[in-house]
């Protein structure tokens, strides 16, 4: 059984696929990824540990941050994905102010995942080598692009979008729905 998420993803797949111009369903596809895991773990030389120690860290992220990224992956996946991300596909932004980018609103996470992968944010630390990019503004780079990639879309428009909302909201609660134009009774 899959999470929303995960369902939704394969059945992007099957489209793409058919879109390509070959037959597919669910269940091909199924065989297909898990042929490849099988090769992958089977060529694979390193033998997989069968604990790993998991460090934590906090991170501030921008408010919003969180229930945004929890649209997409489910709150018991999210550090183990954003491990994930990090160690397998996360290369840095490009745009160098991004990463200088501070929250307004800040919220704090609790961050636990394996040694490499911190390791890995503090070497591209190390390989940026600017003042002022941390492990942090690596993290919040990191988490924009994996929600970025979940929801095909800007994560930063995306959190940006929420935060409107919410304030709409609480404008509404607090002075009501129905406003009045300037200088009408």
């Amino acid at each position: 059984m899959f999470d929303e998420h995960a369902d939704i993803r394969l059945n992007d797949l099957v489209k793409t696929v058919r879109e390509s111009g070959y037959k597919a369903n669910r269940s091909s596809i199924m065989r297909h990824l898990m042929n490849e895991l099988l090769q992958k773990l089977g060529s694979s030389e390193e033998v997989l540990p069968k604990a790993r120690e998991i460090h934590h860290s906090s991170f501030y992220f921008e408010k919003g941050t969180r229930e945004l990224l929890e649209t997409y992956v489910p709150f018991r996946d999210r550090n183990a994905t954003i491990e994930h991300y990090i160690l397998e596909s996360y290369v840095p932004t490009s745009n160098r102010e991004l990463l200088f980018d501070k929250p307004d609103e800040v919220e704090t996470w609790r961050i636990g995942m394996a040694r490499a992968a911190f390791d890995k944010l503090d070497g591209l630390v190390n390989e940026v080598h600017t003042k002022g990019i941390s492990r942090s503004s690596l993290m919040r780079d990191a988490v924009m692009q994996l929600i970025s990639q979940s929801a095909n879309t800007d994560a930063r428009k995306l959190i940006t979008e929420i935060r409107l909302q919410k304030a709409l909201h609480e404008f509404e609660n607090t002075f009501g729905s129905a406003l009045r134009a300037p200088g009408r009774v």
